[in-house]
């Protein structure tokens, strides 16, 4: 365990149990604690509290900017990038989702972002709309950066330009790991790359893990990304094949885990479909003729257990998002709904094939608890969901583990773009965490002796063994 021992943990909370009366704070509980978590202040919550925040997190799921480029961005002013401001960086991935539902005009928005606008101006823009989502778990997210990174309780018009101004000098070589493992207590994290097309190559690191991206593989098949790895175009099934044969020599020891995003876009049933079959569809793809929906699905079905299938010689996890859509006015929820069950086919074609279901499929995760229970080879990543809904992530917690083997939950994703921002994801997270295991602990559902243990292994215990980052590196 890191720096707490099971002894001096057992000691702390074992006043706790059982009793209902709420003794006074514990001395090292400061005041700040207390603002956040006024209604628990037991020997019980403190001890967990402390266990949780000394122990860290591996995190699963991000989608950093290379640090490079933000570096260069503040340097040379590169407007590629949004601006290096309290609106540009901690307002323009997943919080502007709230503003914008909230009602804020996009043309109001996209001020927020742009470099001639000046921070004072960016807040009175903002301020009405912040007001209306300041409760919802990205807005809360946001002022647990503030607080952690840049020591502001809030974000107003007499802070947003000290902010804005710190953000831009922190931006320098090595940051990144200074504000994952200093400010969020981070071990390292696994990128997905929203910005190339299957692996960022040069982004590995030894706080940087990268998922490889199949979606462009077979789902639908990229002719210009299988051209690029054959260094011809593809004319046959064959061809589109071997081009997948080629992607997993060239990266699959080198990626952590491969990721499909392809629920945005279709549903999640995969059908099995013979070379013979699929051959001459995919001769009629290459030659632009008209495919019907369910030719789509089947080349595409065909192509994507193949590259399950090189997961399993690979060893690879296949992270798969199911569940919530990220921004606003987009979500088709009746699909949504099937995605695990959709699913079933898939998981049990390729058994030696570890699933890793996204975001608990939110706001279906009791799907997500029985797939985790059923199947051997389903693992669910809370990534992204204590933003989406803290309350909701706790009640799952308590019920995943009442339900599932402990081993097969991973308890954090920041799933950022803004790296800043894991910092206030990764402290919500703590607090989810904490709160489910004292709930659980007090409703005599856990044992305090076992709580340590299953600190470690939900924290970052289970990502050790489920993802080889030694491998990658090497």
């Amino acid at each position: 365990m890191n720096n707490v021992t099971r002894r001096a943990f057992l000691g702390a909370a074992s006043a706790a149990t059982g009793a209902n009366l709420m003794p006074e704070p514990s001395h090292s509980t400061t005041r700040d604690d207390l603002e956040r978590f006024p209604a628990d202040t037991t020997p019980l919550f403190d001890a967990v509290r402390r266990l949780v925040d000394e122990t860290p997190f591996v995190d699963t799921h991000v989608h950093f900017w290379k640090e490079s480029v933000r570096v260069h961005s503040v340097r040379e002013k590169d407007r590629s990038l949004p601006a290096p401001d309290f609106g540009g960086m901690l307002l323009s991935h997943y919080t502007d989702s709230d503003l914008l539902v909230s009602g804020m005009p996009e043309s109001d928005y996209k001020q927020l972002l742009a470099w001639d606008v000046a921070p004072r101006d960016k807040w009175r823009l903002v301020a009405p709309w912040y007001a209306r989502c300041r409760h919802t778990g990205y807005l809360q997210c946001l002022r647990e950066t503030l607080r952690r990174l840049f020591d502001v309780d809030d974000l107003h018009e007499n802070t947003c330009e000290s902010i804005s101004t710190a953000i831009a000098e922190h931006t320098v070589p090595g940051f990144y790991k200074r504000v994952l493992r200093e400010a969020a207590n981070i071990e390292y994290a696994h990128v997905n790359c929203l910005q190339s097309t299957l692996f960022r190559e040069d982004e590995q690191s030894e706080m940087l893990a990268v998922d490889l991206s199949i979606n462009p593989l077979c789902v639908p098949p990229n002719l210009d990304v299988l051209s690029k790895l054959l260094e011809k175009a593809p004319t046959t099934l064959d061809d589109a094949r071997r081009a997948i044969d080629v992607c997993f020599e060239r990266y699959g020891n080198k990626a952590i885990a491969i990721k499909s995003q392809c629920a945005y876009w279709r549903n999640l049933d995969f059908p099995r479909s013979s070379v013979a079959d699929v051959a001459p569809l995919f001769a009629r793809y290459v030659a632009d003729e008209a495919l019907t929906d369910a030719e789509h699905h089947a080349l595409q079905g065909h192509l994507f257990h193949y590259c399950m299938e090189k997961a399993a010689e690979y060893r690879l996890p296949v992270k798969l998002h199911t569940g919530y859509y990220a921004g606003h006015n987009s979500m088709p929820l009746a699909r949504v709904r099937n995605n695990l069950s959709d699913l079933c086919p898939t998981l049990l074609a390729h058994p030696k094939v570890t699933f890793v279901l996204f975001h608990i499929a939110y706001p279906y995760q009791d799907e997500a608890v029985a797939l985790a229970k059923q199947y051997s080879n389903v693992y669910v990543d809370m990534c992204w969901t204590w933003i989406i809904n803290p309350a909701a992530s706790v009640r799952f917690l308590k019920e995943f583990l009442m339900a599932a083997p402990a081993c097969k939950i991973f308890t954090f994703g920041g799933d950022f773009l803004p790296v800043e921002m894991s910092v206030g994801h990764a402290a919500i997270a703590r607090k989810g965490v904490t709160q489910a295991l004292c709930e659980l602990t007090r409703e005599q559902w856990l044992e305090e002796s076992h709580l340590p243990a299953l600190v470690e292994r939900i924290m970052r215990g289970n990502a050790r063994e489920c993802f080889d980052f030694e491998r990658t590196r090497g």
